[in-house]
């Protein structure tokens, strides 16, 4: 039998509750497109639902969570969006040293605890089987970024942006955490604490995390987590650029609260691409030899046990032949996966190449695109 149409669920701040989500609509002028006061009234409906079970998770486990020690500092992947980072985040969730946030723990992250066995299964009832943008499963345990569980908890985000794409949030929705407001950040911060000591206290493992904007916040993170550990992914520019536009048209979406600008949600994503690598050279200094891996998703899926094995051997993570007996079944169940395909036009492809030359330069990748190309613009 066929699931249910899954628009709702695909809503990325469910998870807000009634208090976070009237900060933000405020900070907005409570511009609404008409068009979308349906999704706004679901989102109070299910924020009251999360201010509710917010406060019984509170009573049932709050001195739990809050005397919780974070077992150690955090493995993060970073990257730009589309540029593999949920393949590595499944890979190295096979570690059974490791935990990871799930999506119900992410798009919930007031009371997963106390609800995410009920709830997930809820859940799964509604969901699509598998994400719109790349046809990777879907579910309630499905692995996801904390970036929205963040977003939800601090209401400081890059991805408010998703939810109000014409009036962008204002500096709550910068890139870079030094340009926020020192009150705000200081909310971010909290609110990550508070994540990482629920995920402690759900698992007892060192946690890993995956979200793009974390690229740019190595200054903060580090200082947070001194001895925190950072793998960086790359892919080609070219099909970042296309996979992030269909990522835009997709999913990201069923989010908005307002209707978004063509041009302005393109030239987004080139000027975040930039910022992104930006910051992360800025910072990059400031990472402590032996605390970073670089490498490229072409390599990783060509290599994946080279790629896990140099992950290992240069950040200094323990277990890698156990990880690599464990990860072997989940490889094999991937090796009939099909990526999307892509045909760029020639003046997207120009765009690319000339505003994020560096990142070819840098990691080795051809101006000469590997995709089709099509003279003529072509929807995404």
């Amino acid at each position: 039998m066929a699931k249910p149409k899954a628009g709702m669920v695909l809503q990325s701040f469910q998870g807000m509750t009634v208090g976070t989500l009237a900060r933000v609509l405020a900070r907005n002028r409570f511009k609404v497109s008409p068009r979308y006061f349906h999704r706004l009234a679901y989102l109070f409906a299910v924020g009251m639902m999360n201010s509710f079970f917010s406060r019984v998770e509170a009573w049932d486990n709050g001195r739990n969570i809050e005397t919780s020690d974070i077992v150690e500092p955090p493995i993060f992947i970073i990257g730009h969006w589309r540029s593999g980072t949920t393949h590595l985040h499944n890979l190295l969730s096979h570690d059974e040293h490791f935990a990871c946030p799930t999506v119900y723990q992410t798009m919930f992250p007031h009371h997963f605890l106390y609800t995410q066995r009920k709830g997930g299964k809820i859940f799964n009832l509604f969901c699509p089987a598998t994400r719109p943008m790349d046809n990777i499963p879907f579910s309630a345990t499905a692995l996801h970024e904390d970036e929205f569980a963040l977003a939800a908890l601090s209401t400081v985000s890059p991805y408010m942006r998703f939810l109000f794409p014409t009036t962008g949030d204002g500096v709550y929705s910068s890139l870079d955490p030094l340009a926020l407001p020192r009150d705000a950040l200081d909310v971010w911060k909290n609110s990550f604490i508070h994540l990482l000591k629920k995920l402690t206290f759900w698992k007892g493992k060192r946690v890993v995390l995956k979200s793009p904007p974390h690229t740019g916040r190595i200054r903060i993170l580090l200082e947070m987590f001194p001895d925190a550990k950072f793998i960086h992914i790359v892919r080609d520019p070219y099909v970042v650029y296309m996979s992030t536009k269909k990522l835009w048209v997709n999913s990201l979406n069923y989010s908005h609260l307002q209707m978004p600008d063509p041009d302005v949600m393109d030239e987004m994503i080139l000027s975040w691409y930039t910022e992104l690598f930006d910051l992360f050279e800025r910072d990059r200094p400031l990472i402590p030899e032996g605390s970073l891996f670089e490498l490229r998703l072409e390599d990783l899926e060509e290599s994946p046990h080279a790629a896990l094995e140099g992950i290992y051997g240069s950040l200094g993570l323990p277990g890698f032949e156990s990880l690599r007996a464990r990860v072997a079944p989940y490889l094999r169940s991937i090796e009939g996966y099909q990526k999307n395909g892509y045909v760029i036009d020639a003046a997207s492809m120009e765009k690319v190449s000339r505003r994020w030359r560096r990142t070819f330069e840098k990691y080795g990748y051809s101006l000469e695109s590997r995709l089709p190309v099509n003279e003529r613009a072509l929807p995404v």
